[in-house]
């Protein structure tokens, strides 16, 4: 079954019986195949799309899992927290008006200390189609005896709720961990 018809499935089956979603079909449709869309052209191990229906109205976020090298090229295996959030820092400024970023450490459960930047960005559209104002959450994670990171990416276009959203995409992240493939390197679950 191609991505498209399992996705067209997968919305058909989840609507049913939920009149706000059921509505919106088509839209959610093409929400889900240009995020699986991307996130394959991106190189992202895992893609996750939520939409739902919260008090008579749509609620969809998203979730991707990507492997990325060290920043600025770093080829030292090992990379550090601190590289990765001193190349954010450097790229987290935003323009004067109500766009804004924060760039912190975050201890993971599983994984230990990463970087992170959330906040609230506009995120131009392929095609120059225009751009969204999105609130996102991104979560680097060195990967450990190598020269990579782990980028967990969440968003959301519902900036009504921006906390509570940042909540959920740290819950999420939170439950991030590596296991040992069969020759014993780290790979992201």
């Amino acid at each position: 079954m191609t991505r498209r018809a399992s996705i067209d499935t997968l919305v058909r089956e989840r609507t049913r019986g939920v009149p706000e979603l059921a509505a919106n079909r088509a839209a959610i449709s093409r929400m889900l195949r240009t995020a699986a869309s991307d996130a394959a052209a991106g190189g992202a191990l895992f893609c996750g799309v939520m939409a739902e229906a919260v008090e008579g109205a749509g609620l969809s976020a998203s979730v991707t899992v990507s492997v990325l090298p060290a920043p600025d090229g770093d080829q030292t295996v090992g990379v550090t927290p601190a590289a990765v959030m001193a190349t954010l820092s450097e790229k987290a400024a935003r323009s004067p008006d109500d766009t804004w970023t924060t760039v912190t450490f975050v201890d993971l459960p599983h994984v230990g200390q990463a970087a992170r930047s959330y906040g609230v960005e506009d995120v131009n559209l392929p095609d120059r189609a225009g751009w969204i104002r999105t609130t996102m959450m991104q979560t680097f994670i060195p990967i450990p005896q190598s020269d990579r990171v782990a980028l967990i990416s969440c968003s959301s276009p519902n900036l009504v709720l921006v906390d509570a959203l940042h909540d959920l995409f740290d819950a999420v992240t939170s439950t991030f961990r590596f296991v040992l493939d069969g020759r014993g390197f780290a790979a992201p679950l």
